[in-house]
């Protein structure tokens, strides 16, 4: 565990701890009955987070022969708001059929790469990407231009040249509409045809950040130093790449994870 999962799973599990030393001599005499009653007054995250904890210190008793049973392994919390769900691979080619156009390459790719959300693609604008040395800047965050991002973005820089040579408009996306101005494109430019399949550019952002919680750990701080989040949505994200986790683990055969 990050040491910052450490810190937020001792904080859920202390006052419930707390309470069972007023009531039980060990651990050993926790029942499942005994953890929905000490989860019963709880709801949402808050309630998730402590029973994510509560399976973590059980799994650690067992493992170490402090407990002879898992009074943890059947409890069962609300399930993770689908939107915040992993997408499976066949939304991802579903995203890639329908993201046919440089334009909405691009956003696609802003997305999934770099979690950007639709306004900041909207209000990107060129003095924020710095090709050459590979660069950009979403949001005031300056980062590294992924691979997937660079390619889309010099498709969409040579398409936009071609068709609008002499455009003053200081943003990179850009529309018939406003190619003659000086405003970001509209939300539905960047919106595209996704929405009519149920997808949004806001649900590939959310994928990504999931996808870097679930691989390389769900860590708040990692999370909102690689993107630039407060630390409410970093915790957010973290809560539900450990429930995740956690529900993977409960799901695999006692040997594979003792």
């Amino acid at each position: 565990r990050s040491q910052a999962t450490i810190y937020a799973y001792s904080a859920a599990a202390r006052p419930i701890l707390q309470e069972w030393g007023r009531t039980y001599d060990h651990l050993r005499e926790v029942t499942p009955a005994g953890i929905y009653t000490a989860l019963e007054p709880m709801s949402g995250y808050p309630r998730r987070k402590t029973a994510d904890a509560l399976r973590s210190l059980f799994r650690f008793a067992k493992r170490n022969g402090l407990v002879f049973t898992d009074p943890a392994v059947g409890v069962r919390t609300p399930p993770v708001d689908p939107a915040m769900r992993p997408m499976t691979d066949g939304e991802i080619r579903a995203i890639e059929d329908l993201a046919g156009r440089p334009a909405e390459r691009l956003a696609v790719a802003l997305a999934a790469e770099h979690a950007a959300r639709s306004g900041t693609i909207r209000r990107l604008k060129l003095d924020d990407v710095d090709l050459p040395n590979r660069r950009i800047t979403l949001a005031g965050h300056d980062q590294r231009l992924g691979d997937l991002t660079y390619r889309a973005m010099r498709a969409w820089l040579g398409h936009r040249r071609a068709t609008w040579p002499h455009s003053p408009n200081p943003h990179v996306l850009i529309s018939r509409r406003t190619a003659l101005g000086t405003g970001p494109a509209c939300h539905e430019f960047v919106r595209f045809s996704l929405g009519d399949s149920g997808f949004s550019i806001d649900q590939i952002r959310a994928d990504r950040i999931l996808h870097e919680a679930l691989t390389a750990g769900p860590d708040p701080l990692h999370l909102s130093l690689v993107f630039n989040l407060d630390h409410a949505t970093a915790l957010r994200y973290t809560t539900v790449a450990e429930q995740i986790l956690s529900d993977e683990l409960e799901q695999q055969p006692t040997g594979e994870h003792e």
